[in-house]
């Protein structure tokens, strides 16, 4: 059996595949004005060239991506190119008038092919490069329409399903591994088991016709972690099945770490955890080593021995809390001093626990898997708005402005984006504050799936939000926002007055053409009250 791709190494081939799509999305943007220019009559030598070179490129590098559609057409229009740039002539390059429409169309059409991926699997209705992975939910309904319906609703969050009639035709294969589970409670209760046998560890919800203490009594004991009864509201269900597929994959995730003068021991302590699916670093007790390491790799916790030749955990452990950043980093003490008292001391002294040596790699692995766990949950509640989950006002500046920088420095355009919900005060009024809740979590999610993990989502005040998008042209963030306003205005919430729909407004401008972020963040907001004016439901950019 083939060794299995570790977590670094898919990380590492994510990244690359994520850089060829960031590159042949601007290069589907300048074969798109070439394809414009063919159509008029206008193309000129140098154009045609660059045609050529961006086709030969992606001929030969988007199968290694996933993207064998891709480079199977270009191949066949840089073939079809080539004879046209071997005449001597290199000023006016003619195309005949029967090639024309068709090579100008088919150089328009890559860009769909960008979203065909070997495994075809459905992508978001974007054509914007996204390094978020779509999770695939698995749905169980006897019911075909009614699973239909439940996965049309849900899929404008970005998701992506499986369905199966029963528990008992599922058949586990690499590219079919669901992120959750979605199931009728009859046929969970009558699996006997069988699902949490099948999908160790999975979040499971369950839909039902009746709902009842014991009904729901029964449900938890099987390892149901959520129940919704019909009619189903969509908004409510995606949102809490966003927040079961963080919390699962916080709780399997984390960064560690260790602090150790015994090099053996520190690297069996690494190989357990980043076996385990953690991150880890490791040090000695060196005092400078250790804040430079903090620094950079910015642990959720850090794993320390008590006692390393001249250097005592307790006291480096004091010396970290003087630095503010630091006072609510856990410090767990990894020693074999079994004395209580000495270990109450050494809590005393800048820890948060003390495990004693030894300690089983199970134990070491659950334990720290759940310190990292109650860290970001702890972090989340600093630095993460308590409704949405996005970043808090003060934050999200604060990386829009990191970002201006970037952009001043390494010369690359980024867009900045201020959203707002239409009408919601009348929301609110007309259909009670807790659906205006689920409005505003329901863009959140929305966002949240539709963008990048580099793109930088953060609620703004109320019923507004801010967005930033790295390394993104103005005309491709007027495309994906119009994408975002678009499916947002698809989603039916229910309220006091029953089914509704929101709009969303945008206003959208570069942010590297501002002396600062702040000016950007203003020019935003200005083409967002012009969109308002204009009769709201999409994007404005700035003028």
């Amino acid at each position: 059996m083939p060794k299995p791709v570790s977590n670094e190494v898919s990380s590492k081939l994510e990244a690359l595949k994520q850089k060829f799509l960031d590159k042949a999305v601007v290069e589907c943007d300048a074969l798109d004005a070439i394809a414009q220019s063919i159509t008029d009559a206008e193309a000129c030598y140098e154009q045609l060239e660059q045609a050529y070179r961006i086709l030969h490129r992606l001929a030969g590098s988007a199968g290694t991506f996933g993207f064998s559609a891709l480079g199977e057409e270009a191949r066949r229009l840089e073939v079809q190119l080539k004879p046209f740039l071997d005449g001597d002539s290199q000023t006016s390059p003619v195309l005949p008038s029967d090639i024309s429409p068709e090579l100008s169309q088919r150089l328009s059409g890559l860009r769909g092919l960008l979203r065909l991926a070997d495994t075809a699997e459905p992508q978001t209705k974007s054509n914007f490069p996204t390094a978020r992975v779509e999770q695939l939910i698995l749905v169980v309904d006897p019911d075909p329409g009614r699973a239909t319906q439940l996965t049309s609703g849900l899929s404008l969050y970005g998701y992506r399903f499986s369905w199966l009639p029963s528990v008992k035709e599922w058949q586990q294969r690499p590219e079919n591994v669901p992120s959750a589970l979605i199931i009728r409670d009859d046929v969970f209760l009558a699996s006997g088991g069988e699902c949490a046998e099948l999908f160790p560890g999975l979040p499971i919800i369950c839909l039902g016709a009746a709902d009842s203490y014991p009904r729901r009594y029964a449900l938890a004991r099987e390892g149901a972690e959520a129940f919704f009864c019909d009619p189903l509201n969509l908004p409510l269900l995606a949102d809490h099945l966003e927040r079961l597929l963080t919390d699962h994959a916080d709780a399997e995730s984390g960064r560690v770490l260790i602090v150790d003068d015994d090099p053996e021991l520190r690297e069996h302590y690494r190989l357990v955890l980043t076996n385990g699916g953690l991150e880890v670093e490791t040090v000695t007790g060196d005092p400078a080593r250790l804040l430079s390491v903090l620094s950079a790799f910015r642990p959720d916790i850090v794993l320390m021995d008590v006692q390393m030749g001249e250097i005592a955990g307790p006291a480096l452990a004091r010396m970290l809390r003087f630095e503010p950043e630091w006072l609510s980093l856990p410090i767990v003490y990894l020693s074999a001093e079994q004395d209580r008292e000495i270990q109450l001391e050494a809590l005393a002294k800048g820890g948060d626990d003390f495990l004693t040596k030894p300690v089983s790699d199970s134990f070491l692995l659950r334990t720290a898997k759940i310190r990292c766990y109650r860290a970001k949950q702890l972090d989340k509640l600093v630095s993460r708005d308590s409704l949405t989950g996005l970043l808090k006002h003060s934050l999200v500046k604060t990386e829009i402005l990191k970002e201006h920088a970037r952009c001043q420095r390494l010369k690359h355009q980024s867009a900045v984006a201020m959203l707002d919900l239409d009408h919601f005060k009348q929301v609110n009024d007309n259909q009670g504050h807790r659906a205006g809740d689920l409005v505003i979590k329901g863009l959140a999610n929305l966002l949240r799936h539709r963008l990048r993990k580099t793109d930088i989502i953060g609620r703004y005040g109320g019923e507004e939000f801010i967005v930033a998008l790295p390394e993104c042209s103005l005309k491709r963030a007027v495309t994906v926002l119009e994408s975002v306003c678009e499916d947002f205005a698809k989603i039916t919430f229910e309220g006091n007055s029953g089914e509704f729909h929101v709009t969303l407004s945008v206003g959208l401008t570069t942010l590297s053409a501002y002396a600062s972020s702040e000016e950007a963040i203003e020019a935003a907001d200005q083409a967002l009250y012009g969109r308002k004016r204009a009769g709201r439901n999409g994007v404005t950019t700035a003028s």
